[in-house]
């Protein structure tokens, strides 16, 4: 099911119901923008703010959530609404020509994808889920070959190929490429998650691209390039698993 949200910013107070986001607004429960969109996405439910959004979509990269960002009748600036930490699909709703302004200006760091002008259509919506749908069939081709982490506010594509040693500590992993080394706020567990079973966990610290692997001494694994990487007594016997099946 399509994770779709929607984010109206005006004197709202949020409840929340099991996964789904929610929220009611104080003057206007209901807009005229949110009745023409749920006609089209069922699925559709409120929310009051990114800080709510944001526990939902920090583990969405793969999928990003699509978020329609509500501007009309509010005083408030696009970047003092959404969050550029927040991991979605933004498509703003306006009807001023500073709406448009700020979009364009802002969609790099913001991840702003799209723009539609009210009222809107039951065309325009199609169109832009139409979009939104084929950026998601994009990134499912770029996901098999690629890495996405988010750096200094950009969302870097690192090949997966390229990745010669993840090293977690704490809630952080550094990944070693041939030409730098990448820290990510998540666990080498949640890193693994997001890549193809070509990884070998070697330590409950370490995962080393099965190519990388040169030779296996004792609890010490020697990698191409000349690095030595810890091996545990259990990432021991998974190495072993492993050329044994491919022997």
């Amino acid at each position: 099911m399509t994770e779709v949200v929607y984010i109206k910013t005006s004197n709202s107070f949020v409840i929340t119901i099991s996964k789904t986001m929610y929220f009611l607004t104080q003057k206007s429960p209901i807009c005229g923008e949110f009745i023409s969109l749920r006609s089209a996405i069922k699925e559709l439910q409120h929310v009051s703010s990114c800080e709510l959004l944001n526990q939902y979509c920090t583990d969405y990269e793969k999928t990003p959530p699509l978020v329609f960002v509500d501007l009309l009748n509010q005083e408030a600036d696009l970047e003092d609404i959404i969050d550029s930490d927040c991991y979605a699909y933004f498509v703003v709703i306006g009807t001023h020509h500073k709406h448009a302004q700020s979009s364009i200006r802002l969609a790099k760091d913001y991840n702003i994808r799209d723009f539609l002008n009210a009222p809107l259509t039951a065309n325009d919506i199609q169109d832009c889920l139409d979009r939104y749908f084929h950026c998601l069939e994009q990134r499912k081709v770029a996901d098999k070959n690629n890495l996405v982490i988010k750096e200094k506010g950009a969302h870097i594509y690192i090949e997966t190929s390229a990745i010669k040693l993840l090293e977690g500590f704490g809630s952080y992993t550094r990944i070693h490429t041939a030409d730098k080394v990448y820290i990510v706020s998540k666990t080498i567990k949640k890193i693994l998650e997001l890549l193809p079973n070509q990884f070998i966990r070697t330590h409950r610290s370490f995962a080393v691209h099965q190519k990388q692997v040169r030779s296996l001494m004792g609890n010490t694994l020697l990698l191409h390039n000349g690095e030595y990487v810890k091996v545990s007594k259990a990432g021991r016997q998974v190495i072993l698993n492993h050329f044994n099946k491919a022997s």
